[in-house]
């Protein structure tokens, strides 16, 4: 029982999903033919009929009758054979043979395709048609316009365009055929070649419309402007020549010849309109003059500033040779006080080797300027160049000079600052000596003895020959120093034995009252009999801070009211 019912679910199950597959099958089959429907019911008759707008005749008559067969084939042979198909595979549907009925469909697809790609090329073919004649209308307006603009320029400005006018005529009335050939094309139906002609014409009238607007600037360039700008520069050569300029350096004799010749060539290519041509050759031989001419300015300023340099480099030179004969003697003496660096030693003999060359070369450009065989504009680079060259030496000998002077300068300084370190100890002496201390620390002494020492250094040093100011000078800094550092230890020293005392005297008042007091104080005052300022005055003070909490505030207090 339970195997017959499996049996009917499967039958049923497989009964409902074949009338599932047909019924999708089914749609499919409705798409195409909706396909068939949309291609057939195309206005493409109508629009054929849009073409009896035109004429009739030649190629256009040929291409209606191409499109009228084309799309009657589509409609009775493919159309009507896409039916039959239809209905086999509706057929095949309906007897549930659904893979002969996808192999039709296929089949159906395809010559769909084909129909409405034959379809979508006459549509387009008339498109073009129409386009054609429309847009050829509106064109040849343009063309026939710039073609009478053409014709009136240049017979109202036929002089601006010089020898070149008789070509552009030719080129512009050369227009005059095509438009007669256009109207007989499109008389003829040829609406395409018509269009081709147009194109072409568009291109050719825009050629000579271009022709026209840049042709009268170029020709009198080319006819005029250079040919004069030439000979003008030629005539500049000779009277450059003949006024002494050397000038053959230029190669502008040997360029002319080819010059003029460019100029000839860009004059032919201008009688044949090849006006770029011309104008590539009008810009080259331009920058040619214009380099001539710039070349020739150059010259001309060259010489003035030769002229004008030339005394004054003469008197430069004479005047540093003189000034380094006095710096070799200032070196020969200042060495026999100082001693010198290589440098300095070395700078004079080096500066008389070079000045010995620029003399030279000085001497040898003179006498090319007088020759007149050299471009003034390479003798002016010479003498710029020997001038730098004599200005950097004269920097090289003022450097040298200074040096040699600070030594003097350096050896007053050391002088004066050893006297005023001398006169300083003598002071810090004598006032150490009016404070009566009983007893100076042997530090005192000792670095009293260091600072005289350091000074009698530099008195060695400075007796010396040749003197090593270098030297000096380091240890002329550090006794400095050293007289400085002892001055603040002498100030430190008596303002401590001072402060010892003030606060030794100000405690009596508690020695015979308090035994640590009396015994701190003598203490203190062991230590300053000693000369040990500092430590007493420490011992002092903390003796008295231990009874009388604050009492070197009032104690400083006192003693600013005393002062």
């Amino acid at each position: 029982m339970e195997y017959i019912i499996g049996s009917v679910l499967l039958a049923v199950i497989l009964i409902g999903t074949a009338f599932f597959w047909r019924k999708k099958q089914y749609k499919e089959v409705d798409v195409l033919e909706e396909q068939k429907l949309d291609i057939q019911h195309r206005p493409v008759l109508e629009e054929m009929t849009k073409v009896k707008q035109l004429n009739m005749n030649g190629q256009t008559e040929e291409l209606f009758e191409k499109w009228r067969d084309s799309w009657t084939y589509i409609v009775d042979e493919k159309l009507t054979e896409v039916d039959s198909l239809l209905f086999d595979a509706e057929e095949h549907i309906d007897k549930f043979r659904f893979n002969k009925s996808k192999k039709v469909r296929e089949a159906i697809e395809e010559e769909l395709k084909t129909a409405e790609e034959q379809m979508n090329v006459i549509l387009q073919e008339l498109e073009d048609l129409m386009g054609s004649d429309e847009k050829n209308r509106e064109e040849m307006e343009y063309i026939q316009q710039v073609f009478r603009e053409s014709r009136s320029t240049l017979m109202a400005e036929r002089h601006s365009f010089g020898k070149s006018a008789e070509a552009l005529e030719r080129k512009i009335y050369a227009v005059e055929p095509k438009l007669d050939e256009y109207q007989s094309l499109t008389g003829e139906g040829n609406y395409l070649q018509a269009r081709e002609l147009v194109l072409a014409l568009v291109q050719e009238i825009n050629d000579i419309q271009s022709i026209i607007e840049r042709l009268p600037s170029l020709n009198d360039e080319v006819q005029y402007s250079l040919p004069s700008q030439r000979s003008e520069l030629k005539d500049g050569f000779n009277e450059m020549s003949d006024k002494g300029f050397p000038l053959s350096h230029l190669g502008f004799e040997k360029a002319d010849p080819e010059l003029e010749s460019q100029i000839g060539l860009a004059q032919k290519h201008l009688l044949r309109l090849e006006l770029d041509e011309a104008d590539d050759i009008r810009q080259s031989v331009q920058d040619a003059l214009d380099q001539f001419y710039d070349q020739l300015e150059d010259e001309v300023e060259a010489r003035s500033k030769l002229n004008d340099k030339l005394a004054p480099l003469s008197e430069k030179l004479t005047e540093t040779v003189k000034r380094n004969e006095e710096l070799t003697r200032e070196v020969d003496y200042v060495r026999q006080g100082y001693q010198l660096d290589q440098t300095n030693l070395d700078l004079p003999k080096d500066h008389e080797k070079q000045l010995e060359r620029i003399t030279k070369e000085f001497h040898l450009m003179s006498d090319r300027r007088k020759e007149g065989e050299t471009a003034f504009t390479i003798l002016a680079v010479e003498a710029e160049r020997l001038e730098t060259e004599l200005a950097e030496i004269e920097e090289q000998q003022k450097n040298s000079s200074s040096q040699l002077q600070k030594l003097r300068s350096d050896e007053i300084t050391v002088r004066e600052l050893q006297d005023n370190c001398f006169k300083k100890l003598k002071e810090l002496v004598k006032l150490v000596s009016q404070k009566n201390l009983p007893k100076i620390p042997d530090y005192w002494h000792m670095e009293l003895k260091e600072v005289n020492d350091q000074l009698e250094q530099i008195d060695r040093l400075l007796a010396e020959r040749p003197m090593n100011m270098k030297l000096i000078s380091q240890h002329s800094s550090s006794a400095e120093r050293m007289t400085e550092a002892f001055e603040e230890s002498t100030f430190d020293m008596m303002n401590a034995a001072e402060s010892a005392e003030r606060v030794i005297q100000y405690g009596n008042r508690y020695r015979s009252k308090n035994e640590v007091v009396f015994i701190g104080l003598n203490e203190a005052e062991m230590l300053f009999r000693r000369g040990q300022y500092q430590d007493a005055l420490e011992q002092a003070a903390e003796t008295i801070e231990k009874v009388e909490p604050g009492a070197l505030k009032k104690i400083d207090d006192l003693k600013e009211q005393h002062v």
